[in-house]
């Protein structure tokens, strides 16, 4: 029986180790009620990386990493939201991630209603002004600082919380839902925070950092002894994502008491999903990519390590017992749960699997490997990514095949190999690659599947794995 109401949250670049019901320290008491509730995904893993080709990943049940990468939605591709809405559904978009509409991307397309809150870094300069060291607060005009960014900053013109991007995000999605709550309806309701810059009001830093006195850190994406960030720049920067968490969680707790209040919590499907997370300090990085030089536009050696592959999946479905699982699910796997539980069937090109049984607590058995990538690209070659901007790859990008028991990090034959076993090293510190050469070649053939399984072009599939194609 198909499910009439239902509504998706994303959160950009959510740490899902972070949360209160995963035992981290952030504070998140509405995520937790969600999760309480809900089917819980431990081990739910980003397919393409980042930003666009997460929701590409989202949107069509396709994996982006294969061709479609950072750009448009292309006109071939029909959107599940295009589907839903002419299955009977008011579709609603409420958006400040900025990249559904910049450029002509079109991801807007399908839906009935849409709004892009335009409140994030591209929409509105003045949320990227930042003082470096020694320099007096200004405007960037919407360009990436190219310093590492830390030191004391007045505030953000803002009159107060509610003006911050995730609170207005949440505030219109609530808002339009009071207009079409009696309908059959599917609500994608996306918020870019807490992606950095990490900027909430500080009584939400001081929880996790007392003796805060309004530092900013910009992650320099790279090493953090290279770029001369201090054990103090990695306190805060800490701490001020964890205050953005927080924020983003209290405003979601917003939206979902609306439910309550249109009397429709009981009947109403709720996803709560992230695209990928970040390094914070683990693995000597700060970032989710790594450059050469903050703001260069280059991309060096960038592992895609567990606290950025591995994200937070929570699924509720009205009357559904509450649980948690273990076996593993993917990006891909969000197109066909959405569909299912509209009543409707994946396209030609769609691998994900429906998660639906899974979440309604009948017998599921996840998937044997997850391979986590950005879009492929080769060495020379330019990339648009994580800011709509033209970057080179300099390095050999190293992809990320996960199974129950492992996890490989793996460029080509010639480029470093990482294999950890996840059972006993969950945080990934003792690579175990020369060890176990059967594992990693088994892994190979996993990643090759994928490859195969996707359509890579040859000239990816044969460089990275010249023995397997």
């Amino acid at each position: 029986m198909a499910i009439d109401k239902i509504l998706m949250i994303v959160s950009d670049t959510v740490r899902g180790d972070m949360l209160g019901y995963n035992g981290g320290h952030v504070h998140t008491p509405n995520l937790d009620r969600l999760a309480a509730r809900s089917m819980v995904f431990d081990r739910y893993y980003a397919s393409s990386f980042p930003t666009v080709p997460a929701r590409y990943d989202y949107l069509t049940g396709k994996a982006a990493y294969a061709g479609n990468g950072w750009g448009p939605l292309p006109k071939s591709d029909i959107s599940i939201v295009s589907q839903m809405t002419s299955a009977g559904y008011t579709t609603l978009g409420v958006v400040d991630t900025p990249f559904y509409q910049v450029n002509g991307y079109n991801y807007d397309r399908g839906f009935n209603y849409f709004y892009d809150m335009k409140s994030q870094l591209l929409g509105t300069p003045q949320y990227n002004a930042y003082s470096a060291p020694g320099e007096d607060k200004g405007q960037s005009k919407g360009k990436m600082p190219q310093w590492p960014i830390t030191g004391k900053v007045r505030p953000d013109h803002r009159s107060g919380e509610r003006d911050c991007p995730a609170p207005l995000t949440m505030i219109q999605a609530a808002k339009s839902l009071e207009e079409i709550y009696q309908d059959k309806f599917f609500a994608l309701v996306d918020t870019w925070d807490p992606h950095e810059p990490w900027d909430p009001p500080a009584y939400y830093i001081k929880r996790y950092l007392p003796d805060y006195s309004g530092e900013r850190v910009h992650p320099p994406y790279g090493n953090i002894s290279k770029h001369g960030l201090t054990d103090r720049d990695v306190q805060v920067a800490r701490a001020c994502y964890a205050g953005e968490l927080e924020l983003v969680d209290r405003w979601i707790g917003h939206l979902l008491e609306q439910l309550v209040y249109l009397g429709i919590e009981n009947s109403t499907a709720v996803i709560f999903v992230s695209d990928h997370g970040f390094l914070l300090g683990e693995h000597e990085q700060m970032g989710k990519l790594v450059r050469r030089a903050p703001g260069e536009a280059t991309w060096m050696r960038s592992p895609l390590y567990e606290e950025i592959a591995k994200v937070p999946l929570i699924i509720h479905v009205p009357g559904a017992k509450p649980g948690r699982t273990s076996e593993l699910a993917c990006a891909l796997d969000i197109a066909p749960t959405l569909l299912d539980m509209v009543g409707l069937k994946p396209g030609e090109g769609v691998n994900g699997r429906s998660l639906l049984p899974a979440a309604m607590g009948e017998p599921f058995v996840g998937r044997d490997h997850i391979l986590t990538a950005l879009p492929f690209a080769n060495p020379g070659e330019g990339v648009l990514a994580v800011d709509d901007l033209m970057r080179t790859v300099v390095d050999w990008q190293p992809v990320t095949i996960t199974t129950p028991e492992w996890s490989l990090l793996f460029a080509t034959p010639r480029e470093p190999v990482e294999l950890y076993d996840l059972r006993t090293d969950p945080k990934q510190q003792n690579n175990v690659a020369a060890d176990n050469p059967q594992v990693v070649q088994r892994m190979l053939e996993l990643y090759a599947q994928s490859m195969r399984t996707e359509g890579v072009e040859a000239k990816y599939c044969k460089p990275r794995l010249p023995d397997h194609f």
